[in-house]
């Protein structure tokens, strides 16, 4: 399958890990510009458009977790670790339970491994929510894009910026499979997370209105053995991947590339970040 794939930073012999960065729903790679400066010096990236989103037309039918995962494996370098915002996240972790020889390190950011609330699982979108949003979309899907976007950075410092960045990308792409991706987010990967071996970080914000910070204390039990930070502070532009989030955080990224004992308890820390974006 022909996806939009960006690489840069590939060089031979350079002994950098290989990164593979996946964007979250209703985007493009293009989203990740921003951190480049930050995760250039550390990693060679590659970043994938998500089958039927960005500029990638082509998407698999049936669109599930398992066939997009696939998609991108055929992109994905032979090892690599792999970083997930959102429904980027759920992407990985199904990339990493398919091929756990290939994806050799797991970093989510801002995402839920099962994004609609249900029993036993209250740290998440009310499914009415979650229904509501998907029947806005098929009515208005420019107007509704506008107002996720708006979700994402109202009330945080720098909110505006990111605002702007996440409308010019928005009106940009063309995507084809706005509805079916955004279906993805209703599946429940909680298992597929809990089974996998990899070395792992997870990323969240405090003031997050998509993820609820009350998350970090359910998943810290579900994978004991991931690296779990949440930064606290009106600073985070909300579940927004913009430099101040992981431009500190990719100091991490390396480290967490060359763990490679999944037994290693590496427990849950809150982090303050103050204002001025710089830990």
């Amino acid at each position: 399958m022909s996806l939009h794939v960006e690489r840069s930073g590939r060089k031979a012999g350079s002994g950098r890990p290989p990164l593979v960065l996946l964007h979250g729903w209703g985007l493009g790679s293009d989203v990740w510009g921003p951190l480049l400066p930050a995760l250039e010096p550390h990693f060679d990236l590659t970043r994938v458009d998500l089958p039927g989103l960005g500029r990638s037309k082509a998407y698999p039918e049936p669109y599930t977790l398992e066939n997009v995962a696939a998609a991108i494996l055929e992109q994905a370098p032979a090892q690599a670790v792999w970083l997930g915002w959102s429904l980027g996240g759920l992407v990985a972790c199904e990339a990493a339970r398919q091929a756990p020889q290939r994806v050799v390190a797991l970093v989510t950011v801002a995402s839920n491994p099962c994004f609609v609330a249900r029993d036993g699982w209250s740290c998440a979108m009310p499914p009415e929510t979650f229904d509501d949003f998907v029947r806005r979309l098929a009515v208005d899907p420019g107007r509704t894009l506008a107002s996720f976007a708006l979700l994402q950075t109202q009330g945080a410092e720098g909110g505006r910026e990111a605002l702007r960045l996440l409308k010019s990308l928005i009106g940009t792409l063309e995507p084809t499979a706005l509805a079916l991706a955004l279906k993805l987010l209703a599946e429940d990967g909680r298992q597929t997370l809990a089974s996998l071996p990899q070395p792992m970080l997870h990323i969240f914000g405090s003031e997050d209105r998509l993820v609820p910070a009350a998350l970090v204390t359910e998943l810290a039990g579900t994978v004991p053995q991931a690296r779990i930070e949440c930064y606290e502070g009106r600073d985070i532009c909300r579940s927004c991947p913009m430099p101040t989030v992981l431009s500190t955080t990719s100091v991490a990224l390396p480290e967490i590339c060359h763990e490679r004992s999944p037994a290693r308890q590496a427990p849950y820390r809150r982090v303050v970040f103050p204002r001025g974006g710089q830990l």
